[in-house]
């Protein structure tokens, strides 16, 4: 248990001691998951700090109208919208769901704060990943140079997502993307056809598969020579 809490960034810096007088007074709960099953759903109430220890997820964000779903492979370390545990909206804005075998660890929201917050190097690092996470969506938004459609999409992507690596596939009309993206449904198309022709994407009906969105920034970073990231 100590060694896979001491490989999540959360509690890196912690002596074994501290995690381990921690976990004397602290209900702590270890889940395990089968390829497919829910672990947390959209919209419901974020009360427990949740990390996975061991194995991959998959997430789940339908847009609040209903007309398009973000889907992405996620792997450890990562922890479920710790974001989400306090503010005006304490609720999750996606649905997890296991991909094979994985292991999950969830502390209740009231003893990660009674206890871990005793320590300052635990605090320290929340707060550094949980400010990294906004500044980075922060910049996405004010470095934003939308040329072309191109960047347009990826940009999309990007404004959801948590990780550059890992599939993603985006369920959605063409008609509809358009829309949102502000181009005509034939350009959009274009575009995406073009993806697909350099093996950056796969079209399927009403799905946009995404094998490496690290990929797709860089090839439209590089095919329009933007010197800065997108």
């Amino acid at each position: 248990m100590y060694e896979s809490l001491m490989n999540l960034p959360y509690f890196q810096g912690m002596s074994k001691d501290e995690i381990t007088s921690i976990l004397d007074k602290v209900k702590l709960e270890f889940l395990r998951y089968n390829d497919g099953e829910l672990i947390l759903k959209q919209g419901e109430p974020c009360g427990c700090f949740t990390v996975l220890v061991r194995g991959e997820v998959t997430s789940s964000c339908i847009s609040s109208d209903g007309i398009y779903n973000v889907i992405e492979e996620l792997t450890t370390p990562f922890a479920f919208e710790p974001y989400s545990l306090f503010g005006l909206s304490p609720y999750y804005r996606c649905s997890y769901y296991a991909k094979g075998v994985c292991d999950v660890l969830s502390i209740n929201k009231s003893y990660l704060f009674e206890e871990f917050a005793r320590y300052d190097i635990f605090l320290m690092n929340m707060l550094n990943l949980v400010s990294q996470r906004a500044q980075q969506k922060s910049a996405q938004i004010w470095n934003m140079r939308e040329i072309g459609i191109a960047e347009k999409i990826v940009n999309f992507m990007l404004y959801r997502t948590e990780q550059l690596d890992g599939c993603k596939i985006l369920q959605v009309k063409m008609g509809d993307l358009a829309t949102i993206l502000g181009e005509t449904r034939i350009n959009v198309s274009r575009t995406l056809n073009a993806f697909q022709q350099g093996g950056l994407v796969e079209l399927k009906r009403k799905e946009i598969i995404i094998p490496s969105l690290r990929k797709l920034k860089q090839f439209v970073l590089k095919e329009d020579k933007i010197s800065e990231p997108i």
